[in-house]
């Protein structure tokens, strides 16, 4: 798989074994026929940003001309991803209990909604609840909280009594679907015309995949211009290069706009686990997209908040051609189209190395400038 030349050698890195373990707790009795299947996470979120040599800059040099206040939380995509996962366990579970080891059900969709910040220092607690079974398709409901209090390991693995202390309100509640394969080929196989890898051609050919710059640790302009090319840093799961599209970008309008994010595992993932490719995908769709978008605003160094409101992703194909196999190269296309009102609609396309539309993304989410910034512009207009 790829080589970790971005990353210091002391810097550790998870894969998404390591980085997504869960240990299953005791099955909570609810007033539904169906019990709670619960999950506890063992391994911190990793934290955008928590690896960059914040000690090495003047702090007056970094503040000056530049209104971010860079104190982010957990990665969302940590429950993004982790939250399925725990749904995709607890079906695999049942399955197994049935003796269904053939057709397995595979995440079809998340539909993901964000409501209070992550703290890395406790893990996160998983209620798998059951909404409906079918033999063809599933839903599965999971809310995840978290303790009030820190972990007495903060820095991990978290014990599994954890999840015995007073837990705080839902930070994250999200509906998993899943649907059994059906015999290929398919009835009919259509997408649109020209994959990524044919309509960015000319872009993807001026250099190898990872040559292009590691996908920034803090995608807004105040942090990569203190800390050009820093590299990966901890990031767990997958390598990340951003495409450098300046040059494309330059005389369109933001929803005309397009990022493209090469990706592939860090360290290799079962190929006979494709729910854990798919919540990979996830993890990886949800990283920098609406930061990226704050830049494109002219508010890199003026940011006031960027967050996810809310996210579903989509697999089109059957689980299995989800599985990323071998040092294929995943192509991330991502785009603006609707901006208003505070917030910003982000779509994603997933495209395999063979240029097969796998998957997509539709976050809804905060995109606002910092009050300076509106403060200037308001100024400026009286003054006009």
């Amino acid at each position: 798989m790829a080589s970790n030349k971005d990353a210091p050698a002391a810097i550790k890195r998870n894969d998404l074994y390591e980085a997504l373990r869960l240990s299953r707790l005791p099955d909570e009795q609810s007033g539904s026929q169906d019990p709670v299947k619960r999950f506890v996470s063992r391994t911190p979120a990793w934290r955008p940003g928590n690896e960059l040599p914040w000690g090495s800059i003047d702090p007056e040099g970094y503040k000056k001309g530049n209104t971010v206040d860079f104190n982010p939380a957990a990665f969302g995509g940590h429950v993004f991803a982790q939250a399925p996962l725990a749904a995709a366990r607890a079906v695999e579970e049942e399955e197994n209990d049935n003796g269904n080891v053939n057709d397995k059900l595979g995440i079809h969709s998340i539909q993901g909604v964000f409501t209070k910040a992550g703290a890395i220092d406790r893990p996160f607690i998983y209620d798998v609840t059951n909404v409906h079974s079918s033999r063809s398709f599933t839903t599965k409901l999971v809310q995840a909280r978290q303790p009030t209090e820190a972990s007495d390991a903060p820095n991990g693995p978290f014990p599994e009594s954890d999840a015995n202390r007073p837990l705080g309100p839902v930070s994250f509640t999200c509906l998993t679907t899943f649907k059994r394969p059906i015999p290929m080929p398919s009835p009919a196989e259509l997408q649109i015309k020209g994959s990524a890898q044919e309509r960015y051609a000319d872009i993807l050919s001026q250099r190898a995949p990872d040559q292009w710059e590691a996908s920034p640790q803090v995608d807004v302009d105040a942090v990569t211009r203190v800390f050009p090319n820093a590299g990966h840093g901890g990031f767990p799961i997958l390598d990340m290069y951003k495409v450098d599209m300046k040059a494309y970008n330059a005389d369109k309008d933001v929803p005309e706009r397009r990022e493209l994010i090469l990706y592939r595992p860090y360290k290799p993932i079962s190929e006979d686990d494709p729910n854990a490719h798919i919540v990979a995908h996830a993890y990886e769709a949800d990283r920098n997209g609406l930061i990226m978008l704050t830049n494109h605003l002219g508010w890199g160094f003026n940011l006031g908040s960027a967050a996810s409101l809310s996210y579903s992703f989509y697999v089109h194909v059957n689980a299995d051609e989800a599985v990323m196999k071998g040092d294929g190269w995943w192509i991330q296309e991502v785009w603006w189209p609707r901006v208003s009102a505070g917030r910003a609609m982000m779509e994603v396309r997933i495209w395999s190395p063979e240029g097969k539309h796998v998957a997509s993304g539709y976050q809804d989410g905060v995109a606002l400038p910092s009050s300076n910034l509106t403060k200037k512009k308001k100024k400026m207009g009286e003054k006009l």
